[in-house]
C-alpha cells in the first residue's frame, strides 16, 4: 500500500515570535502535515514556486523588501492551484479586496487568528477539492469589518455583500436591496451617478464620500473605484457607516482607506480631532507651510475641498475599522 504523500504548508512572515509559534503548535495540531516556515519572502518565493507539493501559503501581508500582495502576485504566476491565506494586523480594506478578486487569495485573516482556526479553513477548501464541488466565492473576508461593505458595478448590481451591511439595510429606511439585486437608495445622494458614470473628458475619481439624510435618519456612504476586472468591469465598494458611531481614526486606517502617506495620515488625524492646521502641523513635527501642502493632497485623495468636508468625511466612514 502507498501511503499517502503528507500535506505541506508554507508560513512566511517576518515577525520571528509568531512564525516561532506557528513551528510548535504545527506538528501538535496537524501531525500529519508537515510545515515549512520562512522568515523571508523571497526565500519563500523560491521554495514555493519549485516545490509542487507545497499546496497552501500562510501569509503576512506586511512584510519588508517584498509585501504579502507582491509575493502572492508573483507565486500566482506560476502557481495557480495554491491556496493562498493572508494575515494582517488590521483590517485592510483595499488590500482585502485585491486580494480576494484579482489574486484568489482563500482566506484574509485578522492577526492573531487561532491557528487551528487557519489550518481548518485549509483543511475545508483540501476537502472542497477533493470532492470536485463547485466554486464558491470567497467572501468570508468581508466580515472581517465591521463597518457595512458592498461591492456593485456601475448599474449598482451587488455582487458582494457582508453581515454588516444586511444589517444596516435591515434596520435602515435609506438603503435596501432593489428588485434587480441592485443597492437602492432613498434619497439618491447628490453626485454618486456621476461618480458611477463620469463623463468621457474627466478622468475617475478613485474615491468620494456621500451623505444621506431623510427625516431624523443618516447614513453616511464612502465609495471607491476598484481598478478594472479583465473583462473590463469595474467593480465600487460601498461603505455604509452609521455616522453616530465615530471614534478618532487610526493612522494605519487612514493610509489603508483613503491611500494617504504615513505623514499625510498624521495629519489627517490631529486635524479630525479638532487642531487647527498650525496647531496640528506642530503636534506632527512639521512646519505650517508643509502643512498646507500636506492638506492639498488630502483633500485631492478624499474628495473633499475643505476642512470641515474632511472631518466629516473620514469620521463618517472609519468609526470602527479596528475591533
Amino acid at each position: 500500500m502507498v501511503a499517502k504523500t503528507p500535506v505541506r504548508i508554507a508560513f512566511v512572515d517576518d515577525d520571528e515570535n509568531l512564525l516561532s509559534s506557528h513551528r510548535r503548535n504545527f506538528g501538535r495540531l496537524m501531525p500529519e502535515w508537515d510545515g515549512v516556515f520562512f522568515g523571508d519572502p523571497f526565500s519563500a518565493q523560491d521554495a514555493i514556486t519549485t516545490q509542487p507539493d507545497i499546496v497552501a501559503a500562510v501569509i503576512d501581508i506586511h512584510m519588508p523588501g517584498m509585501t504579502g500582495l507582491e509575493l502572492a502576485t508573483h507565486l500566482r504566476k506560476t502557481r495557480d492551484d495554491l491556496i493562498i491565506v493572508m494575515l494582517t494586523g488590521y483590517a485592510d480594506l483595499q488590500s482585502a479586496l485585491m486580494a480576494v478578486n484579482e489574486l484568489g487569495v482563500y482566506r484574509f485573516y485578522p492577526k492573531p487568528t487561532n491557528l487551528q482556526t487557519i489550518l481548518d479553513g485549509i483543511a475545508d477548501e483540501l476537502k472542497r477539492r477533493d470532492e470536485h464541488s463547485e466554486d464558491s466565492l470567497p467572501t468570508a473576508f468581508l466580515d472581517l469589518f465591521q463597518l457595512g461593505v458592498v461591492a456593485i458595478d456601475e448599474t449598482r448590481t451587488i455582487s458582494h455583500m457582508n453581515a454588516q451591511a444586511a444589517e444596516v439595510m435591515r434596520t435602515s429606511s435609506l438603503v435596501r436591496i432593489g428588485t434587480k439585486n441592485n443597492l437602492v437608495f432613498t434619497p439618491m445622494p447628490d453626485g454618486l451617478d456621476s461618480f458611477l458614470h463620469p463623463t468621457a473628458n474627466l478622468a475617475p475619481r478613485r474615491q468620494q464620500s456621500f451623505s444621506l439624510e431623510h427625516d431624523a435618519e443618516k447614513l453616511s456612504l464612502f465609495v471607491r473605484r476598484m481598478p478594472k476586472t479583465s473583462d473590463g468591469t469595474t467593480t465600487f465598494m460601498v461603505i455604509l457607516v452609521d455616522p453616530l458611531q465615530q471614534c478618532p481614526p487610526a493612522i494605519d486606517d487612514l493610509m489603508d482607506l483613503f491611500g494617504l502617506t504615513r505623514s499625510e495620515a498624521k495629519l489627517t488625524q490631529k486635524l479630525t480631532e479638532g487642531l487647527s492646521i498650525d496647531q496640528a502641523a506642530e503636534t506632527v513635527g512639521i512646519s505650517s507651510s508643509s502643512a498646507r501642502t500636506y492638506l492639498k493632497t488630502i483633500f485631492s485623495k478624499i474628495g473633499v475641498n475643505r476642512q470641515p468636508q474632511l472631518m466629516k468625511a473620514v469620521l463618517s466612514t472609519i468609526p470602527s475599522l479596528r475591533s
